[in-house]
């Protein structure tokens, strides 16, 4: 018999070897015949000596076959507790949420028939063998087959279920069982399986090196991680031997515990059940060839079986510091997005990797460890938010990049508290409905953060960039305090920055203002813009409006109109005279605004001084505007001639005159 065995292995080797190729990229055949007798599809032959062995080349590639010496248990009880609050991803407002899927500690050797016997009265359970759940089809080339998971709905008695490729078991209730449920299961063997609390890290290495399965579960309560036994045993001889299993798991599930489930504010007993954390694990798998990228989200996330994401999974040095860290959370904060409620469009790659300084933060890691780009991001956005003029966070080439999305969050958390996340997602999972679009997305955030920290973050949004409604300005401004300091320049990295007073008096960024109208213009003044009126809104002092002279010399009035392309606030106005001569400086000028261009408001004529320097007009009250008529009327300016004359124009508001 083991001779046997022993030629159809070698034949298996020596079919690896040659030269022609298949679809699944590996020089193999499509394996053994059907060698179970199955009668008809679909129909399972209950021998259980009889072993399907029809992907035997495939399964040896991947997930790997079983040394027929490793010994299949018979009858064995295992017990599940099935009572578990089932949340969804609808119901946490969030991209996927665990299911409900129980490891068993049983692994299925590829073709072998597995038999489960479930008790009397247990309904609406389902086995599924195989953790690895990708499937690559139409991928090419193929490194493994497309499919190598399968389930199969269970019923009361005795069930018959084989994968060919063999694999982990679980089983999926589709219902809480308010008492445990026991079951027996015959030929599956024993996975090596770490689970935190029932096994000492001694015990569950011999039983490592013991065993044939080649795939094995990390358990704790909230994170499971499927992963490969020869890595494990490869890694006892390592730099960084994976020899304390207690010390990592406990590690993770600190994680998740506090920083995942925790920071999103919720807890197994919480009062409001929308509030509840899931009862089921966070998965997370390694695999040889991935759907889409070098890892990817999803129940499992998936991470591409190599030393780095196995690394990840189990360097108690990396959970410990978050250094090397960054693909395991940023994996498993995709999940976590709420990108129906409030992660707008251009957060994709952002808003995930939020839970990695979450973590670093609780266990006292440095931020520059986290990833390289966090080191010149920080710094560059914090640059670009400190800039004047018209900003878009969302479109500007200057922040197309995640790592400087993340600054203004990462802002908010070190200077207001970590709790402003967890008021975030709290706050998500109440809203009754979606917001569409990234405006409302905006809108949400800054009303929730400005909620949050009882001020009114609308300067802060400013400076980046990030735009809101009229309407909603409004409303924080009457409902909390105005923000102090400008907090936009504080740099995480270097814990420094930020402390600088907001003026309450600030000019209107002048950058989309246009010249609704004038009385006069004159271009012999030099043109572009001397002489023209355009010249009042080019932020040269040195330039200038004149009124008309060249040919003729109309007397006053004389007026300009200003567009300032949006209803703003407006609590005075500033000018700068004529720079080179007295000559068209005006004596008075008399102001009124007006929302549409037709009905006029007047606020006053005030007087001009016979100066270079910036003049201003404070006004007795805040007016609502677009736009500006400056007449100038008097019968002759300071040098006693009949032209008006103005270098530049503008506005600005006052908060400390609001209330």
């Amino acid at each position: 018999m083991k001779l046997k065995q022993f030629a159809a292995l070698f034949s298996i080797t020596m079919l690896l070897a040659v030269t022609s190729c298949s679809k699944y990229g590996y020089n193999i055949p499509d394996g053994y015949p059907d060698d179970s007798k199955n009668e008809a599809e679909g129909v399972i032959d209950t021998n259980m000596k009889l072993i399907d062995k029809s992907m035997y080349a495939k399964a040896k590639v991947f997930p790997g076959l079983v040394d027929i010496e490793e010994p299949r248990v018979v009858d064995a009880k295992f017990t599940l507790d099935l009572n578990f609050t089932k949340q969804t991803s609808l119901n946490l407002k969030i991209s996927v949420a665990p299911e409900p899927q129980f490891s068993t500690g049983y692994y299925a050797a590829p073709g072998e028939l597995i038999k489960i016997v479930v008790p009397q009265g247990i309904e609406g359970l389902s086995v599924q063998i195989g953790g690895h759940t990708d499937n690559l089809t139409g991928k090419s080339p193929l490194l493994r087959a497309p499919i190598i998971y399968m389930r199969q709905q269970l019923y009361p008695g005795n069930n018959f279920v084989r994968n060919l490729f063999g694999g982990t078991i679980y089983i999926r209730p589709d219902r809480a069982y308010p008492n445990p449920v026991e079951f027996s299961i015959t030929n599956a063997c024993v996975s090596p399986d770490f689970v935190l609390g029932e096994i000492n890290n001694n015990q569950w290495i011999e039983k490592v090196k013991a065993s044939k399965v080649p795939w094995l579960e990390l358990r704790t309560k909230r994170v499971v991680f499927l992963v490969p036994r020869d890595r494990v045993i490869k890694s006892f001889t390592s730099a960084e031997p994976f020899i304390d299993p207690t010390a990592v798991m406990t590690r993770w599930n600190d994680v998740f515990e506090l920083d995942y489930n925790g920071w999103m504010g919720l807890s197994d007993n919480a009062e409001d059940e929308r509030d509840r954390s899931p009862q089921g694990p966070w998965r997370g798998v390694l695999d040889i060839q991935l759907t889409v990228g070098y890892g990817h989200s999803g129940f499992p996330f998936v991470g591409y079986n190599d030393s780095e994401w196995f690394g990840g999974m189990t360097s108690l040095k990396s959970i410990s510091t978050s250094e090397g860290m960054w693909g395991s959370y940023h994996e498993f904060g995709h999940n976590c997005q709420q990108g129906s409620i409030w992660s707008w469009s251009t957060l994709g790659e952002t808003t995930n990797n939020l839970f990695n300084f979450k973590v670093a933060n609780r266990i006292g890691a440095s931020y520059s460890v986290l990833h390289p780009a966090v080191n010149s991001g920080f710094p560059e956005a914090v640059a670009y938010a400190n800039l004047q003029g018209l900003k878009n966070f969302d479109t500007d080439a200057a922040m197309d990049d995640p790592f400087k999305r993340m600054t203004p969050f990462v802002q908010i958390f070190e200077i207001y508290g970590y709790g402003a996340m967890t008021h975030l997602y709290k706050e998500a999972r109440k809203a009754t409905r979606y917001n569409p679009n990234d405006i409302t997305k905006h809108n949400w955030v800054l009303e929730k953060l400005s909620e949050y920290t009882q001020t009114n973050l609308s300067p802060f949004f400013d400076a980046w960039g990030i735009t809101y409604s009229p309407q909603l300005a409004d409303r924080l401004k009457e409902k909390y305090q105005r923000l102090a300091k400008k907090i936009w320049t504080y740099n995480p990295l270097t814990k420094t920055g930020g402390e600088e007073l907001i003026p309450t008096k600030v000019d209107y960024n002048r950058s989309e203002w246009s010249i609704a109208g004038f009385s006069t213009e004159e271009p012999a003044e030099g043109g572009n813009p001397d002489g023209l009126a355009r010249a009042v809104l080019d932020g040269n002092i040195n330039t200038f409006w004149h009124t008309k002279w060249n040919g003729e010399s109309p007397p006053p009035p004389h007026h300009i109109i200003l567009d300032m392309n949006k209803n703003l606030k407006v609590s005075g106005f500033y000018f700068y005279a004529r720079q080179n001569s007295p000559n068209g400086r005006s004596k008075k000028v008399e102001i009124l605004v007006s929302l549409d261009n037709k009905t006029w408001t007047n606020v006053g004529t005030y007087d001009l001084q016979n100066i270079i320097a910036r003049q201003e007009v404070l006004l007795p009250k805040i007016y609502d505007a677009r736009y500006l008529r400056f007449n100038f009327n008097e019968p002759t300016n300071y040098a006693g001639g009949v032209h008006a004359t103005m270098a530049e124009i503008g506005t600005f508001y006052d908060e400390k005159y609001e209330k």
